[in-house]
């Protein structure tokens, strides 16, 4: 015990001057790179081991894929770009005020972390910077669409991003979603296809917090409920198409599955569907598997007024009949 002391007595003055450490105002806290160098170091380090520990789990899905890559280029440019730069154009003049400046993407992903530590950065941000985290922290599959974008961000040539672009500040909805809601991006739901009613309560539900998309929630936070109800108008045309072939998502959406409870989807979604329910014929099939299994996992924290009624029938479904009814109403 006696060898134990002075290791105690050092352990113990250790955390007495970790606490008094702040306490007594000598830590710098100024936002202005400058003097002591050291304390800069020191915190820098400490975010960079921070997320590279909790990282190491991470699993890296395929991110060699056009489709991710185009979805996180557009909400790159609506969100990230001001103060990141692009392939097309500079930082915002705000961006070069900031100190420390934001780095220049384009520049600095050529010698960034591995994935994983991209992707925690990404979803989680960075405390007390201007890095935030995601909007909502139950889509990961935006996330890594992002993720799929920054790496190939230092191949990527002007003029492939203006492709993966298209379209300006003022027309955010029509880069992803189409200039008439037809929904030219895999992954990214068809507007066209929905009631104007179903729009508008859809893009409150994410100004408003009800409903998790990261992509969405940026996209409507600022709109007032007179912006909303014109885009609704604009994009929701509330058009019949018809359903896919005979198939087992067929039999699920017109009689669903009695001995588990599961309702018919045409009871609730078909062409008549009420403006609280969306139409599902002719819409995205990535985007209509995405959701079922988001209603699965997560249940009525997915988000939106009905989210309730959703998670307990998605909960029933299994990957196959996800993938069936997918196949049956999707395009």
């Amino acid at each position: 015990m006696k060898r134990l002391k002075p290791f105690i007595i050092g352990a113990a003055g250790g955390i007495f001057g970790l606490v008094l450490l702040p306490l007594s105002g000598m830590l710098p806290i100024s936002a202005v790179p400058g003097p002591p160098a050291i304390i800069d170091w020191y915190l820098n380090m400490a975010a960079q081991q921070s997320i590279a520990l909790r990282s190491l789990e991470i699993a890296v899905p395929e991110l060699d894929d056009r489709e991710k890559i185009q979805r996180g280029a557009g909400h790159y440019e609506m969100v990230c770009a001001d103060c990141h730069g692009s392939p097309t154009h500079p930082a915002s003049t705000l961006a070069d005020t900031l100190s420390p400046p934001p780095p220049l993407l384009t520049e600095r992903m050529q010698q960034w972390h591995p994935s994983q530590r991209i992707f925690f950065t990404v979803k989680h941000g960075i405390r007390r910077t201007a890095m935030p985290g995601w909007p909502s922290q139950m889509r990961d599959d935006e996330v890594w669409d992002m993720v799929a974008f920054i790496e190939a961000l230092p191949q990527i040539t002007p003029e492939d991003y203006a492709a993966l672009t298209p379209g300006d500040a003022r027309n955010d909805c029509a880069r992803c979603h189409g200039n008439n809601g037809e929904g030219p991006l895999p992954g990214v739901p068809r507007l066209d296809i929905q009631s104007p009613a179903y729009l508008e309560m859809a893009l409150k539900s994410f100004r408003d917090g009800m409903r998790q998309s990261g992509t969405m929630i940026a996209a409507s936070r600022g709109l007032t409920n007179t912006e909303i109800s014109e885009l609704a108008a604009h994009f929701g045309r509330s058009r019949d198409l018809p359903p896919g072939n005979e198939t087992t998502g067929a039999a699920i959406a017109r009689s669903g599955i009695p001995d588990r409870d599961i309702p018919a989807c045409a009871s609730c979604h078909n062409s008549e569907a009420r403006a609280e329910y969306p139409r599902l014929a002719g819409q995205d099939i990535d985007y209509l598997r995405t959701q079922l299994e988001l209603f699965a996992e997560y249940g009525a924290e997915r988000g939106g007024p009905n989210a309730h009624i959703m998670a307990e029938i998605a909960r029933e479904l299994s990957q196959d009949d996800i993938e069936a009814l997918a196949a049956y109403f999707g395009r």
